[in-house]
């Protein structure tokens, strides 16, 4: 397997975040039960959130840094994205590295939307299919097509977690089915057993990405 780079995921998933944010048209998904209902009405909100966002930036930098990440804060389980993809590092990492990690991977995600947030436009998205795995998590299938016919159209799976008494949230996004979310784990894991097991050098990683 090749290897990826140490922010992969984010340029990865950029596109699909930035989609989000610049749709023309939104499908509302056809009507489900259960937690797969309460998954589609989550998607659904983000799309009619972001496509809202769109609408009204004025291109001010400090009001699209704080629309986009509460955006992504409401609908993003930051916290889950955080521990899976740590591995099973995250239980060695020490309470500091667990915070300071959380906090990075946090803003290079924001960042990366934030750089290329006017990047694509002209995206309809419609839903596809749901899939309930269990009672806690539903898989959303959905699709993004460019009304023009410019582009190809992208298949996309958000992984959306329907845990008791805890907001809905997305803990990861399959492309095409590639998990999003696994790739930043395996090259997460990659960084960490390259430095001997020392979980602050993929903090560091980050650390000069952001700087970059």
């Amino acid at each position: 397997m090749t290897s990826v780079s140490a922010t992969s995921l984010i340029r990865r998933i950029t596109p699909v975040l930035i989609l989000m944010t610049s749709l023309c048209t939104v499908v509302q998904p056809a009507k489900a039960d259960g937690h797969s209902a309460a998954a589609e009405a989550h998607i659904a909100a983000m799309i009619g959130s972001a496509k809202s966002l769109l609408a009204t930036d004025f291109g001010d930098t400090a009001t699209r840094t704080k629309q986009v990440t509460e955006l992504l804060d409401t609908y993003f389980d930051f916290p889950g994205i955080t521990r899976f993809s740590a591995g099973q590092y995250w239980r060695a990492a020490s309470s500091a590295e667990k915070q300071e990690y959380e906090l990075v991977i946090r803003e290079v995600i924001i960042g990366t939307v934030l750089r290329n947030f006017e990047q694509l436009k002209g995206l309809e998205y419609s839903h596809v299919t749901s899939t309930e795995k269990g009672s806690k998590l539903v898989l959303v299938s959905g699709r993004f097509n460019d009304i023009l016919g410019e582009r190809p159209s992208v298949l996309v799976n958000w992984r959306v977690t329907t845990l008791p008494s805890k907001p809905v949230k997305i803990l990861d996004i399959e492309i095409e089915n590639i998990s999003m979310l696994i790739t930043q784990k395996q090259e997460n894991i990659a960084i960490i057993r390259t430095n001997k097991g020392e979980f602050g050098a993929l903090i560091t990683a980050m650390r000069k990405k952001l700087d970059s």
